[in-house]
Formats: structure tokens, C-alpha cells, sequence
């Protein structure tokens, strides 16, 4: 899949940007395809500085689009992840301001997850200028990590970039499913 997305992206300097920033969205929007196959496409055609931009204009479309989907079709578009009543519980208790740090910190512990926190915040009654630059900040440093040391992989050997992102993966992954259950789970 990377190959390919790569042969597009070169076959097509002028729209490479633009397809690139589609094609990041994609994974966030539909879940659960991993983003970071993406990532390495986008250290590789267009550098750690360019690339962590188009990658986070991207990834935001992408929670843009998840978290409309989700407020305009509410439950029926999300019930099968994200458990509604604990997410009902804590919209009540928390106000404007703590919802923007929550999301903020949620997205920093569950950064390769976050089209799941995307889907919830649609259902919640939290404004999406508060959505957008928490999404933003949370996503961040995570993206930062994965463009910046990526492209230091991925410049000592081919090989040993793939193993950076694949390493990362795995670590994210991890980190995220452990997070999501221990914030989701029932009491």
C-alpha cells in the first residue's frame, strides 16, 4: 500500500500535497486503519517539516469529518465503539474548559487512536472550536516524534526506518488500547 501511495503521490508533484493530506484523513475517519503507514510515506516524499504539516492539517480534516459524522448522526454511527453511557456520565460532570484539557490529554495518551476520541467528542456538547485546537495540541507532539526521529530513521537506512514506524506501532498501540480501557471501563 505504500508503494503505491507513493507512486501516485511522485506521478503527481502538484496534487501530491493535497492527496497526501486526503489520504492521511482517511485512517482517522475510518477506523481502525492505522495512520502510520501514511507517515512513512509523508517523511519519505515530503520531508520531516513539510510532511508533519500536510500529515496534521490531514489527521485534523480527518477528526473534523468524525466528530460531524457523530453529532449528526449521534449514537447510531458510534454505539459499536465507544460505550455511550460512561461517555454520557462524564459529559455531565465536566465544563467547557475541562473538556478541552480532558480531550487534550486523551489525545496525548492515545495520539494513534484518537479517530475513537474524535467520534465521542462529536457526541458530546462540546462546541468544535473547542474540538479543533485541543485536537491540535494533543496530536502534536506524537506527530512531531514520528515526522522528526522518522525521518532520522528513515535517512540511516531505508530498513531501519520501517522498523522505527513499525516499533512505534506497536508501542502506540499498546499504550492507546490500555489507556481507551482503563478510561472506558465500567465501574
Amino acid at each position: 500500500m505504500e508503494a503505491y501511495l507513493t507512486s501516485i503521490l511522485v506521478a503527481h508533484p502538484v496534487l501530491a500535497p493535497i492527496l497526501f493530506m486526503v489520504a492521511r484523513a482517511v485512517p482517522v475517519v475510518i477506523a481502525p486503519i492505522p495512520g502510520v503507514a501514511f507517515d512513512l510515506v509523508g517523511v519519505a516524499i515530503f520531508g520531516w517539516k513539510f510532511g508533519l504539516v500536510l500529515a496534521l492539517i490531514g489527521a485534523n480534516a480527518g477528526a473534523s469529518i468524525a466528530f460531524f459524522v457523530a453529532r449528526y448522526f449521534r449514537e447510531s454511527a458510534v454505539k459499536y465503539f465507544v460505550p455511550l453511557q460512561k461517555l454520557h456520565a462524564l459529559e455531565t460532570q465536566y465544563s467547557e474548559r475541562q473538556k478541552f484539557w480532558g480531550l487534550v490529554g486523551l489525545r496525548f495518551i492515545t495520539s494513534p487512536f484518537f479517530d475513537y476520541a474524535s467520534y465521542a467528542a462529536g457526541l458530546t456538547k462540546m462546541s468544535y472550536w473547542t474540538f479543533l485546537p485541543s485536537t491540535f495540541i494533543g496530536i502534536l507532539p506524537f506527530a512531531f516524534v514520528i515526522y522528526y526521529f522518522g525521518n532520522l530513521a528513515l535517512y540511516q537506512s531505508p530498513w531501519f526506518g520501517v522498523a522505527f514506524f513499525v516499533i512505534v506501532a506497536l508501542v502506540a498501540g499498546f499504550v492507546g488500547k490500555v489507556a481507551s480501557e482503563k478510561l472506558w471501563e465500567q465501574k
